[in-house]
């Protein structure tokens, strides 16, 4: 009876130090995940500003894009003057 009792210990502390393993590594995995997601975080904080003034440039670019038609119009005329090409 002593020697069922002695190897359902060492089951139990077999399984115990296994879940002990198991999840440790689990911890070390999203430890390293978390690591790397705060490095991306970090670098896109970094970015972020470049990308805002970047995206205000663009902003500002608008009137010139909605006087592209009149433009085009204003190179027709300039390069055919009569009107000849139809």
């Amino acid at each position: 009876m002593i020697k069922v009792v002695l190897a359902l210990q060492i089951l139990i502390l077999f399984l115990f130090g296994y879940f002990v393993l198991t999840t440790q590594n689990t911890i070390n995995e999203l430890s390293s995940q978390i690591e790397s997601a705060i490095t991306v975080i970090e670098d896109m904080s970094s970015v972020l500003p470049q990308i805002k003034i970047a995206v205000e440039n663009f902003n500002s670019l608008e009137p010139l894009f909605n006087n592209l038609g009149r433009l085009s119009e204003l190179l027709a005329v300039l390069t055919d003057p009569f009107g000849s090409n139809g």
